[in-house]
């Protein structure tokens, strides 16, 4: 009987075993290579998660540390993760996990927040107060780019948030299957290396060469948020004081602006005219000479001025904030205390002037929606943009041109049968700035359908925004439009009226740049050298280009000023004006960012 011999190490293989290797396909696995593979995949998930981790937490808050100028060191709270995440298991694995997802979830929010906080207003996202930005943001982005297409940046936006956080997540959770003792030996040493670099962080101890090796910044970050809606919450309390503390309350009964005599005010709200314009070399070189164009036009026409700096309220938008702030006397830093003063007894610049026998009226062409916020300010009548007889077509946002606007109020102020103070918002110098329109005769101007041409040429939006040196030439060429069209109305229709000019805030930092402050140009105007004189206590500079190191004051101050150096009631004993105490200090609001 014949047997098949197995083969010996010196024999050669049999028939199956040899057809077994060449029938294996050339790179295939074999079982304990698959179980190797295998076992890595939870490794590399994790590490992968936690360079996702990384890369979330070096992402900075503000776009002048963009893309990863923020953090100076390993992140402890990195360290800390992975190692509490490489100790835990079970539920307290489970409970960790959604814990730091929540946590990555709302810092990854926060700080895409700043970055478009920081880019439209110059200061953080503050959880508390800003959730009405959110509706003048969308409002923008549609006026910019189109319905269509502001929906798929929103719905991108959130997609990619959400993913990011799923992808994390996910990763992070492989690590329930590192367990062992190497596992245990890493993440206690990841723990411990985050508790020293936590505490080195917190106690400022860099190492010898300057730069940290671990970092806190996010911890910072968290905790700083949180600090930043407590201040909040004690800030809207300490506001009832200011509520409570009218500086105007000793004039209360008598009689006021008398230095005024009886003349028309126009009070002229430019948007967006920010001291950039004439700090920044490339916007002075069309601004200043423009302004001394005009200057020399009013001088020929009888009109002195006088200019200084106010500190606005707001960067980048919500101009409610600064009209708010100039007419109440109230540093209306926030969506909050704006509503806490609309719903105050606190007399506006409007309702002191209507006490005095003006008649006050709003031209508000930004107007398209209800506005119960104006029965607060004490006009006699308020025209939005349906009511000024405007039927020529937008400029995009812009409803109508300034030119049409001042017209309108032109016509107001002549039908009145006593002296006006009018308020007006400019807004031709409004994102997204296409077209710039172009003066035409005043004689022309009718119902504003001679804009029509000017209303369907130039640039879209969406063109006009895709270079950010094209922004910035549309921005100051409506900046000289808006200035141009002011001077040329004060020359032609200025009579004996008395003119208050002012930017309401500076642009956003894509046309300002980092630093730029709050600070907004700050003009009266008057053919009456006796009204300018009384203006001396507000220390303002002569003609309309304000010396550069001349002290600003707050936008919430002008209210008090203006009514005690106007008013033969406003001298002191000695015969000296009286002005408002704070009218030359800064808001330390301002100085915090809210």
């Amino acid at each position: 009987m014949h047997h098949m011999a197995s083969p010996g190490r010196d024999e050669p293989e049999g028939w199956a075993g040899r057809m077994t290797r060449q029938a294996r396909p050339f790179g295939a696995i074999t079982k304990p290579g698959r179980a190797r593979l295998a076992a890595l995949r939870p490794m590399v998930s994790f590490t992968l998660g936690c360079a996702l981790l990384a890369l979330l937490l070096f992402l900075p808050a503000t776009p002048g540390d963009f893309p990863f100028g923020w953090v100076d060191g390993i992140p402890v709270e990195l360290l800390a993760a992975a190692g509490l995440l490489l100790l835990a298991q079970g539920l307290v694995f489970r409970l960790l996990l959604a814990v730091i997802g929540l946590a990555a979830a709302v810092i990854l929010f926060l700080k895409l927040a700043d970055l478009g906080t920081y880019s439209a207003f110059g200061r953080p996202f503050n959880p508390l107060l800003d959730v009405v930005i959110l509706t003048d943001g969308w409002n923008l982005l549609t006026g910019t780019v189109g319905l269509a297409e502001a929906f798929a940046i929103i719905a991108a936006a959130i997609a990619v948030w959400a993913l990011a956080i799923a992808i994390l997540v996910y990763a992070l959770a492989q690590g329930r299957k590192l367990r062992g003792p190497r596992a245990h030996r890493i993440g206690a040493v990841a723990c411990i290396l985050a508790l020293l670099g936590g505490v080195a962080d917190y106690a400022d101890r860099p190492n010898p060469e300057g730069i940290p090796l671990l970092s806190a910044e996010n911890s910072a970050f968290a905790t700083g948020r949180i600090d930043l809606i407590r201040q909040s919450s004690l800030d809207l309390i300490a506001f009832e004081s200011d509520l409570a503390a009218d500086p105007l309350a000793d004039l209360a009964g008598q009689p006021i602006l008398q230095a005024l005599g009886g003349r028309d005010v126009y009070i002229l709200f430019v948007e967006s005219y920010g001291r950039t314009v004439l700090s920044d070399p490339a916007y002075r070189a069309l601004i200043e000479p423009r302004l001394k164009a005009v200057e020399k036009q009013l001088s020929e026409a009888g009109y002195g001025a006088r200019s200084g700096w106010l500190a606005s309220p707001t960067v980048g938008g919500q101009s409610w904030l600064a009209h708010g702030a100039l007419l109440s006397g109230l540093p209306t830093t926030d969506q909050h205390r704006y509503d806490r003063m609309i719903a105050s007894e606190r007399q506006t610049l409007n309702a002191l002037f209507r006490r005095s026998g003006w008649r006050t009226v709003a031209v508000m062409p930004a107007i398209t929606m209800d506005w119960p916020e104006g029965g607060y300010y004490g006009y006699d009548e308020i025209f939005a943009a349906a009511d000024l007889g405007y039927r020529g077509l937008p400029f995009n946002w812009v409803t109508m041109p300034d030119q049409y606007t001042l017209s309108a109020a032109r016509r107001i102020v002549e039908s009145a049968d006593r002296p006006v103070m009018v308020e007006a918002a400019l807004i031709s110098s409004h994102a997204p700035w296409t077209p710039i329109p172009r003066l035409v005769p005043w004689d022309a101007v009718g119902d504003g359908t001679v804009f029509d041409a000017q209303a369907s040429v130039g640039p879209t939006p969406k063109e006009v925004w895709a270079e950010p040196a094209r922004v910035r030439d549309h921005f100051v060429r409506s900046i000289d439009y808006a200035l141009q069209t002011i001077g040329d109305f004060i020359a032609r229709f200025g009579d004996d009226a008395v003119f208050i000019v002012l930017g309401d805030h500076q642009p956003a930092r894509l046309l300002t740049g980092d630093g730029a402050g709050r600070d907004v140009p700050f003009h009266i105007l008057a053919n009456d050298p006796a009204v300018l004189e009384r203006l001396g206590p507000l220390g303002l500079d002569n003609g309309l280009i304000p010396a550069e190191d001349q002290a600003s004051r707050t936008m919430w101050s002008v209210r008090e000023s203006l009514v005690r150096t106007l008013t033969n009631a406003g001298r002191s004993e000695d015969g000296t004006e009286r002005t408002a105490g704070s009218s030359t200090a800064r808001s330390e609001l301002i100085d915090k960012g809210y």
